[in-house]
């Protein structure tokens, strides 16, 4: 199984692992025009964005093998959460993904 997240902003294409790995990084003619110090914001936002998909992804995968695991346990596993933004995460997962 790959578990992976994505997130689009502003021309900024990524995708990640789970813990933040980057996989995949496309960026736009549009995007590089924007200047070094506004894309390289651009592509943090995305990375933490799509890495709390990938959490949230992977948490919820774990779960379902192993039972509820305590935040303590998911952080050791490098699955921390950012709360809003697993939250927008948890409301892209599809209904045939939940168990």
């Amino acid at each position: 199984m790959s578990i992976t997240g994505t997130a689009r902003q502003a021309g900024v294409t990524v995708e990640v692992a789970p813990g933040g790995a980057l996989r995949t990084l496309e960026l736009t003619a549009d995007a590089l025009r924007r200047g070094g110090p506004r894309l390289a914001d651009t592509i943090l936002r995305a990375v933490r964005e799509a890495a709390a998909e990938a959490n949230e992804r992977a948490r919820r995968a774990l779960e379902a093998e192993l039972g509820d695991l305590s935040g303590a346990e998911l952080g050791r596993l490098g699955l921390g959460s950012e709360q809003d933004l697993a939250e927008r995460a948890e409301d892209t997962t599809p209904d045939t993904w939940r168990v």
